[in-house]
């Protein structure tokens, strides 16, 4: 195979094919293709419950959405801040953020197709760029998760687009390619902090690259700079409403806790007991820990701190577990982290029309052998490569899932494509034999490599409580106690007894919903929502006295259980022990976020005052 042409001398080099104009629209079409593929999920999506209803990171990023529609985010960025905005402001525009943020997800999707060719031309060759685009088109997971309301969908345009300007702007050195690829870096950035490591990597390699090849010192400079001029919006929001030096997100010191402790399997793992929907990065549940009132910064070192407890006096551990991470990255499968898994979506609704996520194997089969034949034909650059690599890292030290790969997949399908283009090409030339070596090396370290792969257990317990929940909140009690049953049938939890009893109360089945929460404290004598819920239907058949004492138990379990306190303080109050009422009340405001919520119990209390000042 010819030699590529060093990468000082690209602009130089000839394209021959096409002219412009046509070189461009096969590629469009694919675009164009890959779009319609992602409307026609997105308006299937429309009949499922998970449309509206909002679960793990889509819920915060639409309640960080109204906040900023509201007049701002009153506390350091916990999630990566750029994609809040970007809902509100379709929020703003349409007032249906629903179904317009996923339209412009599936814009974003079939850009990052074309991109991808653009990447897979500069890289290698026109037949390969198609052939990735194509790939990226009908991928399956990148159409399913181009309609959920999550980062992942501009993370991919961003870090895609970003690779394609970096090595254009290394082969031809214009100074405006270092400062775009800047600029889509920071963007990147602030979708995803941890990639940041890239910055100092491509410093490592830019000083080992030979005479020649090596862009200015100047460039790279204007690309770093550049890159961290992106964030200073964010370091001043933080600095601003938290006065702490934070140019990103606070979320270091717990996703790294989340991944790295005593209970941890390489996935999503939080041994302590903190209510995500209420308290996301378990700032209250630090502080009542502490004792101590904490900023975001403080927070984050707090978990920061007990994950690096953990890890160094368990070395061997936390060796085996990066060891771990680093192979469940490569799972031949989906890991699911948000109780939404596109295995459950099919089997529930139907089919994702295009390249099932199954193929994955394949594609990195085919990424190993055409990474190896561009390593022995020189061809393509050693940025996107470097990048993977950075990626997979960053990664594997916090905890892993199957959409924490996607924005890295257009990489993996450039070399698959390459793979495919380079073997027609050496068919064709009468050299098929030099295929030997890289399709057995390759081959062999991915099966190696899947062989090594640590055993997944994950039911659907978690999608049937979403589903559960979003029929309790319609008001659909018989369908909430179906997929509630469902649920602890494929797992029986605490959370799913206690939300079935609830479902069962709520139909006016109480002995069936007191077993259910029996059954559940049984399991977990300290699960305070099991007490709170208990002494809910208690108040409800009229035993108030009984209502008294669980409500009080969970109030023992969590005191940052704010609905406990303010029914213990009603209760108080109703029966005339107004001292006690008004500090449970007290403690209530001071735990309840919701202003709505707040201004009913602050007038309750000052009834409550009232009274007390004339001795009522």
């Amino acid at each position: 195979m010819k030699r590529a042409t060093p990468q000082g001398d690209h602009p130089s080099r000839k394209r021959t094919g096409p002219s412009a104009g046509g070189r461009y629209l096969l590629p469009a079409l694919i675009a164009a293709a890959a779009v319609t593929l992602r409307l026609f999920f997105v308006f299937s999506l429309k009949d499922t419950p998970f449309f509206l209803q909002h679960f793990s990171d889509s819920r915060l990023y639409m309640q960080l959405a109204a906040q900023i529609n509201a007049g701002g985010i009153p506390h350091a960025y916990f999630m990566s801040p750029l994609y809040p905005y970007i809902i509100a402001i379709t929020a703003s525009i349409t007032g249906n953020p629903e179904l317009w943020v996923r339209v412009l997800q599936s814009i974003l999707g079939g850009t990052t197709v074309f991109v991808t060719y653009l990447l897979g031309r500069e890289l290698f060759d026109r037949s390969t760029g198609l052939a990735a685009a194509a790939i990226a088109a009908v991928y399956a997971p990148f159409i399913y998760y181009d309609g959920l309301l999550l980062t992942e969908s501009l993370q991919t345009l961003l870090i895609t687009a970003h690779l394609y300007v970096l090595v254009t702007g290394f082969r031809r050195r214009e100074l405006q390619y270092w400062v775009a690829a800047g600029m889509l870096f920071g963007l990147s950035v602030i979708t995803r902090a941890s990639i940041i490591a890239f910055l100092p990597a491509v410093f490592v390699v830019w000083f080992f690259l030979r005479e020649g090849t090596r862009p200015p010192l100047r460039n790279m400079l204007v690309y770093a700079l550049t890159t961290l001029a992106m964030l200073i919006p964010t370091a001043m929001h933080n600095a601003t409403v938290e006065g702490v030096f934070m140019p990103v997100t606070s979320s270091f010191g717990f996703n790294l806790f989340a991944g790295n402790n005593e209970s941890a399997t390489g996935l999503y793992s939080m041994p302590e007991d903190i209510d995500l929907e209420k308290d996301p990065n378990g700032a209250r549940w630090v502080e009542h820990k502490t004792g101590r009132e904490m900023n975001a910064a403080e927070i984050s070192a707090f978990w920061r701190d007990r994950a690096i407890a953990w890890m160094t006096a368990h070395p061997g551990q936390t060796v085996s577990l990066l060891f771990r991470k680093a192979l469940l990255f490569f799972y031949p499968g989906e890991i699911d982290q948000l109780g939404l898994s596109m295995r459950f979506y099919t089997q529930e609704y139907g089919p994702v029309i295009g390249l099932p996520a199954g193929v994955f194997p394949i594609l990195l089969i085919l990424a190993a052998i055409g990474g190896l034949i561009a390593l022995r034909t020189h061809s393509g650059s050693w940025i996107p490569p470097a990048f993977f690599s950075v990626h997979v890292v960053s990664t594997v030290i916090f905890f892993v899932s199957a959409r924490l790969r996607l924005p890295i997949m257009p990489v993996l399908m450039l070399y698959a494509a390459f793979a495919v283009t380079s073997a027609i090409r050496m068919t064709r030339e009468g050299k098929l034999l030099a295929l030997r070596l890289p399709v057995g090396v390759g081959t062999g370290v991915v099966l190696g490599l899947f062989l090594l792969q640590p055993s997944v257990q994950q039911g659907f317990e978690q999608e049937y409580l979403k589903l559960g929940k979003a029929a309790f909140a319609d008001g659909d009690y018989p369908e909430a106690e179906t997929r509630f049953r469902a649920s602890l049938k494929e797992e029986v939890t605490v959370d799913g007894l206690v939300n079935l009893g609830n479902a069962l109360a709520a139909q006016g089945q109480s002995a069936e919903a007191a077993s259910e929460y029996r059954e559940a404290l049984r399991r977990d004598s300290t699960n305070a929502l099991a007490w709170f819920n208990f002494g809910n239907l208690r108040m409800q058949t009229g035993s108030p006295q009984y209502a008294y004492g669980y409500w009080k138990k969970a109030v023992a379990c969590d005191p940052l259980f704010a609905e406990a306190r303010r029914n213990l303080g009603l209760l108080l109050m109703r029966v005339g022990r107004l001292r006690e009422a008004q500090e449970q009340l007290e403690s209530y405001l001071t735990l309840e976020p919701d202003a709505g919520r707040r201004a009913e119990i602050e007038k309750d209390l000052e009834t409550l005052q009232g009274m007390l000042r004339s001795g009522g």
